[in-house]
């Protein structure tokens, strides 16, 4: 009996060990899909900002874990022309350790709206999120800005906070400290820095 008590708990331990890998193992995976997702929807949108228009300034919001901007909906695009499309206002925030988005759409189209003032919007989504459940994020610097000084062809130069001019964002650096949380969590960092198309 002693000895099968032994065997037992060595088994009801492995076990364990195992069922808990097995789930953090589980966790980062899914982390590492979500964090590539969310980096290449980023990039596709921050690289589209919109510029397009006289006065257009893509960025309204830019914080450390929040910002919003223009960009245009790449699903809506008019295939016959590849030019016409419904401009998106994208939000991205940190909430509670995950990345969450938000949108609202034009109902017309461009070139047809005649300038910023001429846009008509439609209603704001809810929030989604798209890396992460509770505290999968750790770091509070997600997001920062680049502008370019003033001779061409120059390094873009990191702007400090608040954020306030916003025409002159050129790129957009996205870096997410994940953790798979549990008792012995595994933390990897992704980055990336995106430059607004046509800026830089």
């Amino acid at each position: 009996m002693p000895i099968m008590l032994v065997v037992m708990g060595g088994l009801v331990l492995l076990l364990t060990t195992v069922t808990h890998w097995g789930a953090q193992t589980q966790e980062e995976t899914t982390l590492q899909t979500e964090a590539r997702s969310a980096m290449n929807r980023l990039e596709t949108e921050i690289r589209g900002a919109f510029i397009g228009q006289v006065n257009s300034v893509p960025f309204s919001a830019a914080t450390a874990t929040s910002m919003t901007f223009d960009t245009p909906d790449e699903t809506a695009t008019d295939p016959s022309t590849g030019e016409s499309f419904h401009l998106l206002q994208v939000s991205y925030r940190v909430s509670g350790g995950t990345l969450q988005r938000q949108f609202k759409a034009t109902s017309n189209t461009y070139p047809s709206s005649t300038g910023p003032a001429g846009w008509t919007w439609g209603s704001l989504s809810s929030w989604t999120t798209v890396v992460g459940s509770s505290s999968s994020i750790t770091n509070t610097d997600v997001f920062s800005y680049y502008s370019t000084p003033g001779s061409a062809g120059s390094a873009p130069v990191l702007m400090s906070f608040p954020v306030t001019n916003y025409p002159a964002i050129v790129a957009v650096g996205v870096k997410m400290t994940l953790s798979t949380g549990g008792s012995q969590p595994e933390t990897y960092t992704v980055n990336d820095l995106i430059a607004v198309r046509g800026d830089t």
